[in-house]
């Protein structure tokens, strides 16, 4: 067992590979239609997307506005489910690990925009993400940039509507309810998650997107279709993706904004802890510690009552997060398939992440669902797949799989999703 302490960031372990933000000052910020929504302190180092001059400024802001949003929608949707605990005095963090978030208790940390805010927030940056890469797309068609043809099928439009699609995507996970680009209509998960496979779709049939936006938009068509009982055209996208395959966000301490905000939470601040789910898990009925899900303590967290354990996944603040690969592709086959399919795959991912040993079955077709359901969450850990998992579970299999209890003795609630956000019903006149 390990000791950390909150400010162990400061000696980092192993090899950090750097994330490619260097030109992450360039941001976006008057959006159109969702200033309001939106609208945050003027900074000097940042480019509207309105008036950015270039193609690659738009571009470079736009990745800027996915990297901000990605770590912070993972974090909550990690809360909400049982990847974290609240090791927080705050209120709402401790109602997001008992499931019960009401419209206006959002309009904290969890609904502020994230620039210099410790909480950061995430439906807000999703929010901008999503609005950021409609708008751009926009600009494209129109012929605003010389650069390149105003077409649909060129390398930036696709990997914009990957990033539309992806930000659909977390939204839908994380509410029962959502609008898009400060307008109505409200729309549900699913109708959500169909709008997402619409953009990912784009990405991957543009006659010049790059291949590993391609792989990555493959694997996210593949979980949406997947959520919304489309088993044969998630599979079909998933075997297309090369089982090595990985698409990576990154982050930077340049700034404090550009930090990891999952190495924040734990690491830095020690507000949020590894839920006791994920705490010195094995493999199998082994002593081997799983390598998938490593983590150090305990420690004293933020809440001195409480325990702080941190995970080795991301042990820097620029530690880059997986969010799309083929390890995730296979698993989605293995789940289609099911049987001995389910298990090979099964022991294919073991192999990959360096554990030695196989795994076979002793029962029935339930004993492969519940292995894979277990593998699955060890694998993609802390990388924004748990919580639609979760929901699925629940609505395929009918297996409630969210946690029951947490540690600040808060009775759980039965929410599975959040409801959307009194930012949004006040600032949408659709609404």
């Amino acid at each position: 067992m390990h000791s950390p302490h909150p400010t162990v960031h400061s000696r980092a372990r192993g090899r950090m590979r750097r994330a490619a933000v260097s030109c992450a000052v360039i941001s976006l910020v008057s959006l159109a239609a969702c200033d309001d929504l939106l609208s945050v302190d003027s900074n000097p180092n940042i480019v509207d997307a309105g008036v950015a001059g270039t193609l690659q400024e738009t571009m470079v802001g736009a990745s800027v506005e996915l990297y901000r949003a990605v770590d912070e929608a993972i974090s909550h949707a990690g809360l909400y489910g049982d990847e974290f605990v609240s090791a927080s005095t705050g209120p709402l963090h401790r109602r997001m690990g008992a499931r019960q978030v009401t419209a206006e208790a959002q309009q904290g940390s969890t609904g502020s925009g994230r620039p210099q805010s410790l909480g950061g927030g995430f439906y807000i940056p999703l929010q901008r993400l999503l609005a950021v890469a409609h708008l751009s797309q926009e600009r494209i068609l129109n012929g605003d940039f010389p650069q390149t043809a105003p077409s649909d099928d060129v390398a930036q439009y696709a990997r914009l509507a990957f990033y539309e699609g992806l930000a659909k995507l977390y939204l839908a996970d994380l509410y029962c309810t959502v609008a898009f680009y400060g307008t109505g209509p409200e729309y549900s998960s699913d109708q959500a998650y169909e709008q997402a496979v619409e953009h990912f779709t784009h990405a991957i049939d543009a006659g010049q997107v790059e291949p590993a936006v391609r792989d990555a938009a493959l694997v996210m068509r593949a979980r949406a279709r997947l959520i919304l009982g489309d088993d044969a055209g998630a599979a079909a996208d998933a075997a297309l993706v090369d089982p090595e395959f990985e698409f990576n966000v990154g982050y930077s301490t340049a700034t404090f904004e550009q930090r990891n905000r999952i190495h924040v939470h734990t690491y830095d601040v020690g507000d949020w802890s590894i839920a006791p789910r994920f705490r010195q898990l094995t493999i199998d009925d082994t002593e081997i510690e799983d390598p998938r899900t490593l983590v150090e303590g305990p420690a004293q967290a933020f809440d001195a009552s409480q325990e702080l354990w941190v995970p080795l996944k991301y042990p820097v603040p620029a530690s880059p997060i997986r969010i799309a690969s083929g390890d995730e592709a296979r698993y989605i086959l293995a789940e289609v398939a099911g049987g001995q399919t389910a298990v090979n795959m099964i022991n294919e991912v073991r192999a990959r992440h360096g554990i030695p040993t196989e795994w076979m079955p002793t029962g029935g077709l339930n004993e492969i669902r519940d292995k894979l359901i277990d593998e699955r969450a060890r694998t993609l850990f802390l990388e924004g797949t748990h919580l639609g998992d979760l929901r699925r579970y629940m609505n395929k299999y009918g297996l409630d799989l969210f946690p029951t209890e947490n540690p600040h003795g808060i009775e759980v609630g039965n929410q599975t999703c959040m409801p959307m956000p009194a930012i949004e019903r006040d600032n949408n006149p659709d609404l």
